[in-house]
């Protein structure tokens, strides 16, 4: 019993002390680090599950030339055999496409609207002033103006609404661009100069 005696008394001293405390927190951090790691564990594993159950939810884009082709050619060969019943037909169809489209294009042109050159003045094409002075003209616009009547600045200073919008669409030009340049008051700032 004496040798329990002495080894408690030993363990009583402030040296012992320090290393049970220090085994103490270090099997706590161990205890602690241990957990995390099974919860990070178990959580990568959830994850990857879900994951798992989510792609066999949502169907797969067939990437695969061969799978694709396959489930197509019945699809294909139908419609290739179709065509191949009615040449004529088709034929047909492409003269009355041709045909339509030509149509459309006229009209489209024809339904233009024209300038009013009573009001806006007649310009003299030998004699025509540089429209490129104006802020917001530039040569491709100043040749485009030169196309449908308009060579001179009084007629650009006599410009109402409904000519600037017509303008606009002979031209192609920006809906909103000439009244935002100020082409008519620019046209006046011009002519008084000359």
């Amino acid at each position: 019993m004496n040798s329990i005696d002495t080894y408690l008394t030993q363990l009583q001293t402030p040296e012992f002390v320090g290393v049970f405390i220090l085994m103490l927190t270090t099997f706590l951090i161990g205890y602690f680090f241990g957990v995390y790691l099974e919860k990070s564990k178990k959580r990568a594993l959830v994850n990857r599950l879900k994951k798992e159950i989510n792609t066999f939810k949502i169907p797969k884009k067939i990437n695969d030339i061969e799978t694709i082709f396959n489930e197509v050619r019945p699809r294909i060969i139908e419609v290739v055999n179709e065509i191949n019943t009615r040449p004529t037909l088709q034929a047909k169809n492409k003269e009355n496409i041709a045909q339509q489209a030509r149509t459309e294009f006229v009209s489209y042109r024809h339904k233009q609207s024209t300038l009013d050159f009573k009001t806006l003045g007649v310009g003299d094409k030998n004699n025509p002033d540089q429209l490129t002075q104006i802020n917001g003209i530039g040569p491709y616009v100043e040749e485009k103006l030169n196309e449908i009547g308009i060579y001179n600045f009084t007629q650009i200073s006599r410009l109402q609404i409904k000519d600037i919008t017509i303008i606009t669409d002979l031209i192609d030009f920006f809906p909103g661009r000439i009244e935002r340049d100020l082409w008519v008051n620019q046209a006046n700032a011009l002519i008084l100069t000359y």
